[in-house]
C-alpha cells in the first residue's frame, strides 16, 4: 500500500511542480491556463481509466482465481486498446486545439495563447501518460508496487529538472513544461517494463482475437464508474470555471486554480490508496478472502483520513503559504484567497471517504451504486457551488465541503438501511460476512506453540464440516506446509512475523490458501527438481505428500509474499 501511495505522491508532485514552476517563472496566468485545460486532460484520463484501470481490476480477480489465461488476455487487450484510443484522441484534439482553447478560455487574450501552447504540447505527451498509467497499474497488480514507486519517483525528478531547464534556460515557455511531463512518463514506462523481464512476473503477452471483444467488455464494465467520474470531473471543472469567473472574475479563477492543485494533492492520496483496493482487493475477491478485504478497507479509510486531515489542518493554519507557493505575492495579494482555501480544504476528508468506498463497492460488484456515487459526487459539488454563489460570491467556496458532507451522510444512511435488510452485509463497506461453516481465517505467529494451536483449530473446523478422508487430506497438507514455514521461512526475528491460513469450503471442492512473507519457496515439486527446493530430506518427503494429496496446486510470489493455493476435491 505504501509503495502505491508513494508512487501516486511522486506522480502528483510532477503535476504540482509544473504548476509551481509556470506560476513563478511565467506568471499567475500560466497556472490559470493549465487549469482551464483540465477538462480536456480529464478526457484522456477517463480513457486511461476505462481501458487501463478497469482492466487491471479484471486481471487482479483472474489472478486471485489463478486463471492465468484470462489475466494475460485482459493485460494484452488493455495495452492495445489504451494505445490506440490515446493516439487517436490526441490527434483529434491537436487538430481542433484552437477551437477547443477558444471555447474553454472564453477568448481571453491574456490566457488564450498560453493555453493553446500548453494543450498542443500535451497532445504529444498524453499517449505516453496513458500508457504509463496502464502499465503502472498492471505492474502493481502483478505484485511489484515498489518498482512502480521507483519509476514514478525517477520520472518526477526528471520532470522537475526539465521543467526548470526548458522553461527558464531554454525559453520554451509553458510548452516546455508539457514536454518535461511527457519525457517523465517515457522514463516511467521504461523502468516499469523491467518488471516483465523478471522470472517472477505473472502477466504475459497473449493476443486472443476471438476474445478481444469479451475482454474489452469486461474491462469497460469494471472501469465505467471511475471513467464516468473522470469525465464528470472534467465537465464539473468547466462549469465551476464559468461559475467562479462570473462571480469573482479573473482573481476568482486564480483562487480556483490553487484550490484545484489542493484537489489534485487529495487525488494523489486517493490514487495511491485506491490502487491498493483495486489490485490487492481484486485478488482477495478472486480468492474470496472477505476478512482480508475488510482489513484492507479499514486500513485504506484510516490512511486517507489521517493523511488528508493533516493537509486540511495545514491549509487552515497557513493558507498564505499555499497562496505564495502558487504565485500570490504579498505586494499584490488576492484578499479572499485564504477564505477560499480554508473552506475548500474542509472538503478533503468527506470527499475521500466516498471515493474510496466507491472503489470498494466496485470490486464487490455493486457497479450501479459505484456509478451513482461517481455522478452524484460531482453533480452535487457543482449544484452547491452554483447555489452558494447566489447567496454571496465569497460564500460559494463553502459549497464544496457542504456538497461532500451531504453525500457522505446520505451514503451512511443508505448503507445502514441495506445492512438492516441483510445482516450479512457490513454497514458502510457492504463487504459480505462469510458464514463460519463455510470459511476459516487464521493469522499464525511463526513459533511452534502458535502453530500447534492453529492446527488444533483447523482440525476441529475440518472435522465438523467435511468427510473424514477429505478432512485428513486438507489437514495433512496444512500441517506439512505450516511446519515448512516455521522451519525455513524467516530466520531473523521470526517472532515479529505471521503467516495467514484461509480455508474455504465449496459444494464440490475445498480451497486452501497459505501466505507468508518469508524467503521465496515454491511447494510445487516435481521428482526431478526436489533437491533444488530443499536440502532437508524430511522437507522433500513432506512436500511430495502435499503434491500428492491436492488435486491442484498454484504458487505465486507477489507483494513480497509466498502465496500457495491448493484445491481438494471432496469425496462426499
Amino acid at each position: 500500500m505504501w509503495g502505491s501511495i508513494l508512487a501516486a505522491v511522486s506522480s502528483q508532485i510532477a503535476t504540482t511542480t509544473d504548476a509551481i514552476v509556470v506560476s513563478n517563472l511565467i506568471g499567475p496566468d500560466a497556472i490559470s491556463a493549465i487549469n482551464l485545460m483540465m477538462p480536456v486532460l480529464t478526457l484522456f484520463s477517463a480513457l486511461m481509466i476505462l481501458f487501463g484501470i478497469g482492466s487491471s481490476v479484471v486481471a487482479a480477480k483472474a489472478i486471485g482465481r489463478r486463471d492465468e489465461k484470462e489475466a494475460n488476455g485482459v493485460f494484452t487487450t488493455a495495452i492495445l486498446t489504451s494505445l490506440s484510443a490515446g493516439v487517436a484522441l490526441a490527434m483529434i484534439v491537436f487538430i481542433f486545439s484552437d477551437i477547443i482553447v477558444a471555447v474553454l478560455t472564453g477568448g481571453d487574450p491574456r490566457i488564450y495563447e498560453l493555453a493553446l501552447n500548453y494543450l498542443q504540447a500535451m497532445c504529444v505527451a498524453i499517449p505516453f501518460l496513458m500508457m504509463a498509467g496502464v502499465i503502472e497499474n498492471f505492474v502493481k497488480t502483478d505484485g511489484n508496487p515498489k518498482l512502480v514507486m521507483t519509476a514514478v519517483i525517477a520520472g518526477s525528478l526528471l520532470n522537475l529538472i526539465l521543467d526548470i531547464v526548458f522553461v527558464k534556460f531554454l525559453g520554451m515557455g509553458i510548452a516546455g513544461s508539457a514536454w518535461a511531463t511527457g519525457l517523465n512518463y517515457v522514463l516511467a514506462i521504461g523502468i516499469c517494463l523491467v518488471h516483465f523481464r523478471k522470472p517472477t512476473h505473472s502477466l504475459k503477452w497473449s493476443l486472443e482475437r476471438s476474445r478481444l471483444k469479451f475482454y474489452v467488455k469486461q474491462s469497460v464494465t469494471q472501469g465505467l464508474p471511475m471513467s464516468v467520474n473522470s469525465l464528470f470531473l472534467g465537465g464539473c471543472i468547466m462549469l465551476i470555471n464559468y461559475i467562479v469567473l462570473g462571480a469573482q472574475g479573473s482573481d476568482g479563477i486564480y483562487c480556483w486554480s490553487v484550490c484545484m492543485q489542493i484537489f489534485m494533492i487529495m487525488q494523489m492520496v486517493l490514487t495511491g490508496i485506491g490502487s491498493s483496493i483495486y489490485a490487492i482487493g481484486g485478488i482477495m475477491m478472486g480468492e474470496q478472502d472477505m476478512e482480508g478485504l475488510s482489513i484492507l478497507n479499514r486500513k485504506c479509510l484510516l490512511y486517507a483520513c489521517g493523511s488528508l486531515s493533516v493537509i486540511t489542518v495545514l491549509i487552515i493554519i497557513f493558507p498564505e503559504f499555499f497562496g505564495e507557493l502558487f504565485g500570490n505575492r504579498s505586494n499584490d495579494p488576492i484578499n479572499f484567497l485564504p477564505i477560499a482555501l480554508r473552506a475548500f480544504s474542509i472538503m478533503l476528508v468527506p470527499y475521500s471517504l466516498v471515493a474510496l468506498l466507491r472503489a470498494t463497492y466496485q470490486i464487490l460488484g455493486h457497479i450501479k451504486l459505484s456509478l451513482a456515487l461517481s455522478v452524484l459526487q460531482l453533480l452535487l459539488m457543482v449544484s452547491f457551488v452554483w447555489g452558494f454563489s447566489y447567496i454571496n460570491p465569497v460564500v460559494l467556496w463553502w459549497g464544496f465541503p457542504s456538497s461532500s458532507m451531504a453525500l457522505l451522510i446520505g451514503l451512511v444512511i443508505y448503507t445502514i438501511t441495506l445492512h438492516l435488510k441483510n445482516r450479512s452485509l457490513a454497514a458502510f463497506s457492504l463487504i459480505p460476512e462469510v458464514e463460519n461453516n463455510e470459511s476459516m481465517n487464521l493469522s499464525v505467529k511463526i513459533d511452534r506453540e502458535s502453530l500447534e494451536d492453529a492446527l488444533k483449530q483447523i482440525a476441529k473446523f475440518l472435522s465438523q464440516n467435511l468427510d473424514e478422508l477429505t478432512a485428513y487430506r486438507v489437514r495433512l497438507s496444512c500441517e506439512e506446509l505450516m511446519y515448512n514455514i516455521l522451519d525455513h521461512a524467516v530466520k531473523k526475528n521470526p517472532e515479529k512475523h505471521y503467516f495467514d491460513i484461509h480455508i474455504r469450503i465449496e459444494k464440490d471442492n475445498v480451497n486452501l490458501l497459505i501466505k507468508d512473507d518469508g524467503r521465496p519457496f515454491n511447494p510445487i515439486i516435481r521428482e526431478e527438481n526436489i533437491k533444488v527446493q530443499s536440502a532437508d530430506p524430511s522437507d522433500r518427503i513432506g512436500l511430495k505428500i502435499v503434491n500428492s494429496t491436492a488435486e491442484s496446486i498454484d504458487y505465486k510470489y507477489m507483494y513480497n509474499q509466498n502465496i500457495s493455493m491448493l484445491k481438494f476435491q471432496r469425496t462426499s
